[in-house]
């Protein structure tokens, strides 16, 4: 249909439809015909929802930052912020019935994101009044007060046929009581809970796809009413009289009295702006770089297209076919005029070679077989030959001018890494993986195929490279086994273990780290090698050379690239931080924090050439150096004089030959959105078909899967939309850990709202909001605790905000709504204390108060364990099992294990990471014995071990690695576990091949497999041994039966096997013994 757009969201009143398309909101008669267009938004609007009078449109909007409540004219005109709550997540599910509020749910005020609870928000805008239901993702109410609560899932479509933990769950409330139980038990994912005529209507995969069900309100006489057999039903919605559904990218209208689903047939018609071409900076986006062999010019790839470009002079070249061919890894061939990268026109991988000057067309070239999805490429410093490490762990040679590729090895452990083509080319150096945790450097003889290992497999070797004149192989190795002590417990590890070393290939090749004798006055020097018309050749003598390693006289510490100039070694060293220093251990940014070393073999000492460095390369002249600093490339002289003092000065900023930095503002990139993102489409569907774990995709016809979605991507006319068809691409994996996420999407303005750490409430008596709790976490800690309860502030419980920044505070006017773009910032405050008087304060207001709000929850929980026990079970939280959640669970078992009786440990919602066997070991020490001192109190053996029952806690939020914690606490018989089951996730993923525009999508690789059952973790979880459920009149009573069911069970656990100290009685005797008498 011409002009049909990607629809999504739809909402219906009577005879009106509103919905989504291309990120903004429209409206149709809901018979059909041409939609208008209501919102020019700066950001993403989503789920709208009609008032019950017709009048208004709440809907989430993204036009300041953070999702919010807004309210519009359903007819169109200026859209009000209603909601100032600076969460991750919002759903706006309707209206009260009466129509005097938004109904909506957010992730905001909680502890852990992805947990939303419910709110109302009167139209007119205010404060949020929290609704009394716990977790809700999802809602709907009915005129007599029954309410229906959808919980976990609002979209089952991003995995589909999901069977896990947080699988939707529809609550129901019928009369309004406050009594709720479960509708109806379905092995599928629900969500979307409607009323109509007094029956639950709701969205349900339980048959394999998601179409529309109904039942009655006590859960009988289940029905189907639609029959969508190849796209997921999704984002249903109500007036109480028909459905409005997608389907595919259509919508669709049900009407109960016919039980009948007819599609709408919509024109959006739009110039579609985001679909325009328009030109970026290629800096942000540059992929990769070789400088030319003789030091003058770049070969780049930027955004997924080929350059080449002079340092400092002249212009760039563009090679290629534009957005819809994807390049990347880009070499200059041995000749210095022409550039090689791989391409993936046509589906699969191949290579094209290009003129540097762009004055012949280029060259395709097949590989006579399939050489798979090249990780890296390096071409021969000597012929029209590439090798390339690929995704099956495999490495080739291509010959360019033929085609023909041969095979050359596999690594077995892990990919092959590191290749690097010695100075005539006869020789391939890689770093090779015996098995998984184990690497060595080997090299191969081209002209052979002779493989030969220079390393013995001690740890991990990597980062070959050859000296210039052959004598040498430098390479990085982890095999300092210097043990440091931990500070905070009993521990040994090695945060440092890298050090550089050399390879002497001939055998009576001399120590390059003994001086040899020099005069004191340096004469000119001629090296007549490198004069000589001779070629070098590179002769290697295997026998017995895992025996001459050679260490570099350096520190001891972490390293990442090694390479050589003339006379000298290059190698990046980055400095020790603690893993929570690095940010967030899933972000995926590459930092510039390492300084780029070299050691001159002549003066023999180490000096540093830069600083802030991401990588590096050199030229084949060995003495050119590149290196990339952020989105910055400079260009040096790796041969200069060394700094003295062992540092550098500062670079100067300007651009230019002096200082060495390039201007990469003049790569201009052409990006045609329609091309680049059908380019996007294959390339995120060839990457699960390369390296999804199981070759058979699970069963899954992925051919189908393309064209099923492929057929969608002409509607598609926003970088949002296409995010929405990959996630519904990848969720017919029907697995875990398909995610797409990042890339050039449009941003608003990202106004941070600032958060004062507290509960407030309105009073109309007070004129102002009182402060009903002042959230209170680690006041050593900024960011962890409340700025009201900072000394010198000391805002009190009970007393009143009446002003912020100078703007008095209504009901309509909350203190938030003055916070917008304050997050961080000071800001003065009027305060009414309990005496009448007022007072100003100003305060620091929070970036994000969910640290502070989890610190509160956890203290919370400790307390109310120590008070259950008497003091005698400890508490602890594990929020992830990353650096965060390693650092959560030492800062409690720690400080809990010792002197109590027990321990309470509590892995509910855990995001999960890969720290799980580190914290399950500690765990499963066993207490054998004391070590008794005269005047301290006896201490255990092993240190650090509890002394009797553990307790585990998990809920249906504990995925990943929280998954495996959970099961592997049960299969290590560490005590019972109770709560909900997990997630159900446990495919890892290894997170590395970002698309042209820098979204990455992650493919399942690793999936899990347990003694016990099997593979059957993924897409179930496992159950706990005493399932407890926290109902909505559970939180809205402020109970945890969890918690208490835990405390419970350590105390019986206790009574049945109470801790004491042994008496140490029988006390050795070792005074001197009586003599016996002569026999």
């Amino acid at each position: 249909m011409e002009h049909a757009g990607y629809l999504r969201y739809p909402t219906i009143h009577r005879d009106r439809i509103a919905f989504a398309s291309e990120d903004d909101l429209w409206t149709v008669d809901a018979a059909g015909g041409i939609a208008r267009r209501l919102t020019a938004a700066h950001g993403e609007c989503s789920y709208p929802r009609i008032s019950p009078d017709g009048t208004l449109l709440a809907f989430v909007g993204r036009d300041e930052g953070c999702p919010e409540v807004y309210a519009m004219p359903v007819e169109g005109g200026p859209a009000r912020r209603l909601t100032y709550l600076g969460g991750r997540l919002c759903v706006v599910s309707g209206w009260r019935p009466d129509g005097s509020a938004v109904l909506f749910t957010s992730d905001h005020g909680t502890p852990f994101i992805k947990h939303s609870v419910a709110f109302a928000v009167a139209h007119g805008g205010g404060q949020p009044e929290a609704l009394p239901f716990g977790a809700a993702v999802t809602l709907a109410t009915a005129a007599n007060g029954g309410v229906l609560i959808g919980r976990n899932n609002a979209d089952p479509a991003p995995w589909k046929r999901y069977r896990g933990g947080t699988a939707g769950v529809i609550w129901v409330d019928a009369q309004g009581s406050g009594t709720f139980r479960e509708l109806v038990q379905l092995n599928g994912n629900l969500s979307s809970p409607m009323w109509i005529d007094g029956r639950a209507f709701f969205l349900s995969d339980h048959e394999g796809i998601g179409n529309i069900y109904s039942v009655q309100a006590d859960g009988a006489d289940m029905r189907r009413h639609t029959d969508c057999e190849e796209y997921y039903a999704r984002f249903p919605s109500t007036d109480g009289e028909r459905i409005v559904y997608t389907c595919g990218a259509d919508l669709y209208l049900y009407d109960p009295r016919t039980d009948r689903s007819v599609r709408v047939e919509i024109q959006t018609p739009s110039t579609a702006p985001q679909t325009a071409r328009r030109f970026v900076s290629g800096a942000p986006f540059l992929e990769d770089y070789a400088p030319h062999p003789e030091g003058h010019s770049l070969a780049l790839i930027a955004r997924g297209q080929p350059y080449t470009m002079a340092f400092w002079e002249e212009g760039v070249l563009h090679h290629g076919k534009g957005s819809a061919v994807r390049y990347r890894l880009a070499e200059w061939l041995h000749d210095g005029t022409r550039v090689v990268a791989t391409s993936d026109e046509g589906g699969r991988e191949r290579f094209e070679v290009h003129a540097a000057n762009g004055m012949m067309p280029s060259r395709v070239v097949d590989p006579t077989v399939d050489v798979g999805r090249a990780v890296e490429l390096v071409a021969s410093p000597t012929e029209d030959v590439v090798a390339l490490a690929n995704h099956r762990q495999e490495i080739y040679t291509v010959d360019l001018a033929t085609g023909e590729a041969r095979r050359l090895d596999h690594s077995p452990g892990a990919r092959a890494a590191d290749l690097t083509f010695s100075p005539d080319g006869r020789w391939l150096a890689y770093a090779w993986a015996p098995q998984h945790d184990l690497s060595i450097i080997r090299v191969a003889e081209l002209a052979t195929g002779e493989l030969h290992d220079l390393t013995n497999p001690l740890r991990s070797d990597g980062a070959p490279a050859w000296d210039p004149q052959g004598a040498y192989l430098y390479f990085l190795s982890t095999r300092e086994f210097n043990p440091v002590y931990d500070a905070l417990q009993f521990d040994l590890g090695f945060p440092l273990g890298m050090r550089p070393f050399a390879i002497t290939l001939r055998a009576r090749t001399p120590n390059p780290f003994v001086p040899r004798p020099h005069p004191i006055v340096h004469r000119e020097e001629h090296d007549e090698r490198a004069e000589s018309a001779e070629p070098i050749r590179v002769e290697i003598d295997f026998e017995g050379i895992a025996g001459r390693l050679l260490a570099f006289p350096v520190e001891e510490g972490r390293y990442e690239q090694i390479a050589a100039v003339k006379g000298r070694a290059l190698f990046t060293q980055v400095p020790l931080r603690g893993a929570l220093e690095n940010g967030s251990w899933t972000d995926h940014e590459v930092e510039a924090e390492a300084t780029l070393m070299a050691y001159d073999f002549e003066d023999q000492r180490a000096a540093a050439l830069a600083k802030e460095v991401t990588d590096f390369r050199i030229a084949a002249d060995h003495q050119t150096v590149v290196y990339r600093s952020g989105e910055r490339l400079r260009a040096i002289d790796g041969t200069e004089k060394l700094p003295e003092n062992g540092d550098n000065d500062e670079p100067e900023e300007d651009i230019g030959r002096k200082s060495g930095w390039i201007d990469l503002e003049r790569l201009h990139v052409n990006v045609e959105p329609r091309l680049e993102w059908a380019q996007m489409y294959r390339e995120a569907w060839r990457l699960q078909r390369e390296q999804f774990w199981d070759e058979r995709m699970s069963a899954v016809d992925w051919d189908v899967v393309y064209e099923r979605y492929a057929r969608l991507l002409p509607r598609i006319r926003t970088r949002s939309e296409l995010s929405d068809l990959i996630w519904e691409m990848q969720g017919e994996l029907g697995t875990s850990h398909a995610y797409e996420g990042g890339g050039d999407v449009r941003r608003p303005p990202q106004y941070a709202l600032g958060f004062l750490g507290a509960d407030l409430r309105y009073d109309a008596q007070a004129g102002g909001y009182r402060v009903l709790r002042v959230v209170r976490g680690d006041s050593w800690a900024r960011d962890w605790d409340s700025p009201l309860a900072e000394p010198g502030v000391e805002v009190r419980e009970g007393e009143v905000i009446t002003a912020v920044g100078g703007a008095p505070l209504s009901r309509e006017h909350p203190p938030a709504e003055f916070l917008v773009n304050m997050g961080g910032a000071a800001v003065a405050l009027r305060i009414r204390g309990a005496d009448g008087r007022q007072r100003h304060v100003v305060v620091r207001t929070l970036k994000d108060e969910r640290p502070l709000r989890y610190r509160a929850w956890v203290e919370s929980n400790r307390a109310r364990v120590h008070a259950a026990t008497g003091g005698r079970i400890g508490y602890l939280h594990i929020p992830d099992m990353g650096p965060w959640g390693y650092a959560e669970f030492h800062r409690g078992y720690l400080a809990e294990v010792g002197g109590r009786d027990g321990l309470i440990v509590d892995a509910r919602f855990n995001r999960g990471g890969h720290v799980s066997p580190l914290l399950l070991e500690k765990l499963a020490r066993k207490r054998v014995g004391y070590d008794v001192s005269r005047w301290g109190p006896p201490q255990a053996y092993p240190p650090e071990s509890v002394a009797g029952p553990i307790v585990g806690l998990t809920n249906e939020f504990a995925g990943s690695d929280g998954d495996i914690f959970s099961h592997v606490f049960k299969l290590y018989g560490l005590g019972p576990l109770v709560g909900k089951r997990t997630w159900g996730g446990v495919i890892g993923i290894w997170p590395r091949h970002a698309l042209v525009d820098g979204t990455v999508t992650t493919q399942p690789e690793f999936s899990f497999w347990f003694n016990d059952v099997r593979w059957s973790v993924e897409n179930y979880g496992t159950d706990p041994d005493v399932e407890v459920e926290i109902t909505p009149q559970d939180y809205a009573a402020g109970r945890d039966p969890q918690l208490e069911t835990a405390v419970a069970l350590a105390l019986d656990a206790l009574a049945r096997a109470p801790v004491t100290l042994p008496a140490f009685d029988g006390r050795p005797h070792l005074g001197l013994p009586k003599l016996p008498p002569r026999r």
